[in-house]
């Protein structure tokens, strides 16, 4: 799914900035969903999420005046939500979490069908691969997910994130080479297990 939208949004902007302050909701709108998933991939938290993307659109609006003309909102915005969003998990001590209640399968809950089996299985694939991915540096974790979940073209991941096209090449290379040895290890032990 390519993330970049079809429409300007520059005529939003400038009705804005000459004083129609209720268009901003129209922004806010538009990109709601997407800051609010970038947020809630880096920090496992649907409060934190909820809140980094309000504050998101609180300083984009603060800001707007400092927009340039001809530049992206899109690419603007998801900015200001990376640097929020690596701002938080720098300085705050918490631990990202994946428990589930809703998704954790109890020995009770054997499986009347191979289909039932597979399902079962592949959610525990999807959870080790979730925590994979939530035990990569920060930095690599937003290139990753700009790329993987929003489609975007290194070009726009390096201009969000404020590094080189280069830089994302690296970061994204590296963040691969860690999931996939997790997912190496993963199978590694879970073929031991089976083996015993």
């Amino acid at each position: 799914m390519g993330f970049e939208p079809k429409d300007d949004d520059s005529p939003v902007i400038e009705r804005v900035l000459a004083g129609d302050v209720k268009e901003y909701a129209v922004l806010v709108r538009k990109y709601q969903k997407r800051v609010y998933y970038l947020a809630y991939r880096m920090t496992k938290n649907h409060d934190v999420a909820d809140e980094l993307a309000q504050e998101s659109f609180v300083k984009a609006y603060l800001a707007l005046s400092s927009f340039r003309k001809g530049r992206s909102f899109y690419t603007w915005i998801y900015r200001i939500t990376v640097n929020l969003v690596l701002n938080y998990i720098k300085h705050a001590s918490f631990t990202v979490s994946i428990d589930n209640p809703e998704r954790l399968t109890f020995l009770e809950n054997i499986p009347e069908s191979p289909d039932q089996l597979s399902r079962m299985v592949n959610q525990e694939e999807i959870q080790h691969f979730q925590k994979a991915l939530d035990d990569l540096p920060a930095q690599q974790r937003v290139v990753f997910i700009l790329r993987a979940y929003d489609d975007l073209p290194y070009e726009k991941i390096a201009e969000i994130v404020g590094c080189s096209v280069g830089t994302v090449m690296s970061r994204l290379f590296r963040a691969r080479n860690r999931l996939k040895n997790s997912l190496k290890e993963y199978e590694n032990k879970k073929n031991g297990h089976l083996q015993k």
